[in-house]
This record gives structure tokens, C-alpha cells and sequence, in this order.
């Protein structure tokens, strides 16, 4: 587990643990975002070649399937910083309340650091 001075790109990403502020998150959300834009780019740009559509297609639902894990990770982490339970997290796959989720969470600020106040976690 991260402790607030180790933080790492890998724990941001891939970690359920630990808390992060609504930059942090809609950032993360935006790497991926763009991500998936690239690999789709690449399609378009090679729908000619059946070779290279086949691996980039490939490397396409790879990025997803990676980036939907990511993003879990990322809203576990938000929603703890919220005060709620990640299990919440499970919102995500539901169509309308996905996106009501995504921008709630960006827009709400987290509770403040329970460290800082004097207390215990």
C-alpha cells in the first residue's frame, strides 16, 4: 500500500486503495479517453490493411479492458474520498447513472483528511 509520500503512477492507476482529490480523477478518466481515441485513430488510419486493422483492433480491446479496470480503481479511490463505500463503484455499468456518477464525482469535494484533523483512520 501507497503512503502519501510513495504515490505512484501504478497506484493511481491500479490500486484500490487510498484516496485522491477530483483532479486526479478526471484526469485519469481523460488519459483513457485518450488512449482509446489514439488506438481508434489508428484504425481508421489503417482500415486498408487487414493485418494491421486485426492487431490494432486487438490492441483496441486490450486498452479497454485495461482502462475499465483502471477506471474502477480510480472511482474507488474517489468515492472513498467522498465518503462512501467502493462497492458503490458498481454504478459505473449502469448506462444513465454512469455519467450522473462521473459528474458528481468530479464536481464533489472530498471530505477533509481525517489525519489532518487529529484523528486516526
Amino acid at each position: 500500500m501507497a503512503t502519501e509520500g510513495q504515490q505512484t503512477i501504478s497506484w493511481l492507476f491500479f490500486s484500490p486503495s487510498g484516496r485522491i482529490g477530483r483532479l486526479p480523477y478526471f484526469l485519469g478518466w481523460l488519459f483513457w479517453i485518450v488512449v482509446g481515441c489514439f488506438f481508434c485513430a489508428r484504425i481508421l488510419a489503417v482500415q486498408d490493411n487487414d493485418i494491421s486493422l486485426a492487431l490494432w483492433t486487438l490492441a483496441l480491446v486490450a486498452a479497454g479492458l485495461v482502462s475499465t479496470v483502471s477506471i474502477v480503481m480510480l472511482t474507488i479511490k474517489r468515492l472513498h474520498d467522498v465518503g462512501y463505500p467502493g462497492m458503490y463503484a458498481i454504478c459505473l455499468f449502469i448506462p444513465v447513472l454512469s455519467f450522473v456518477m462521473f459528474v458528481v464525482l468530479c464536481l464533489w469535494p472530498g471530505l477533509p483528511d481525517e489525519d489532518a484533523l487529529g484523528r486516526s483512520r
